[in-house]
C-alpha cells in the first residue's frame, strides 16, 4: 500500500513536470545553472574569507589598533564634530552654489580653450581701449593715483564733472544694457 501511494505520488510529480510552464522553468534553470554555481562559489569563497578573518583575532586586533591610531592622529575633537554637523546642514544650500560655480568654471575653461572666443573678446576690449594703449593707460593711472592719493575728499562737483565724461557715460550705458539683459534672463 505504501509503494502504490508512492507510485501515485511519483506519477503526479511526473505529470506536473510535463506541463509546458514547468518544462520552460526547468529549461531556464538548466541554462542558468553554470551562472548560479559560479555565483554560489563566489559567495562561498567570500563567506570562507569572512569566517577566517573573524576567527583570526590577531589580525582583527592589529587592524583595530591601526584604525584607532589613525583616528587619534587626526586630533578630532568636539568642535570638529560640531562643525561637521553644521556643514552637513548647510549642504543643501551649498550644493546648488557649487554646481553654479562648477558651471562658471567650466564655461571659463571652455572659453579660454576656444581661441576664436578669446580673439573675439580681445577685439571687443580692443574696440573700447586698444590693448597696446591700455597698458600705458593703466601705468599712467597708477602713477597719477599714487600722486593724488593724499589730496582732499572727492567733491560733489568732481563727481558731476566725471559723470559728464563721454567714457564714463559709455560705461554707464554698457552697464545699463548689461543689467537689462541680465534682468530678462532671470
Amino acid at each position: 500500500m505504501d509503494t502504490t501511494q508512492k507510485q501515485s505520488t511519483m506519477d503526479d510529480v511526473i505529470q506536473e513536470l510535463e506541463k509546458k510552464e514547468q518544462v520552460d522553468a526547468l529549461y531556464y534553470l538548466v541554462q542558468k545553472l553554470p551562472d548560479f554555481v559560479s555565483r554560489v562559489q563566489k559567495l562561498d569563497d567570500k563567506l570562507d574569507f569572512i569566517e577566517n578573518v573573524i576567527e583570526d583575532k590577531q589580525s582583527l586586533s592589529t587592524i583595530s589598533n591601526e584604525i584607532e591610531e589613525k583616528i587619534e592622529n587626526l586630533h578630532i575633537n568636539q568642535e570638529h564634530l560640531t562643525s561637521l554637523l553644521e556643514l552637513m546642514h548647510l549642504l543643501p544650500k551649498l550644493v546648488p552654489l557649487l554646481k553654479k560655480t562648477d558651471e562658471v568654471s567650466q564655461f571659463v575653461n571652455d572659453f579660454l580653450n576656444d581661441t576664436a572666443s578669446v580673439e573675439y573678446a580681445l577685439k571687443g576690449i580692443n574696440d573700447i581701449i586698444p590693448l597696446d594703449k591700455a597698458v600705458k593707460v593703466i601705468k599712467e593711472t597708477n602713477e597719477q593715483y599714487k600722486q593724488n592719493d593724499n589730496t582732499a575728499n572727492f567733491s560733489l562737483y568732481g563727481m558731476y564733472r566725471l559723470l559728464k565724461d563721454p567714457t564714463i557715460q559709455k560705461g554707464f550705458r554698457y552697464l545699463e544694457s548689461f543689467l537689462e539683459v541680465a534682468d530678462k534672463e532671470k
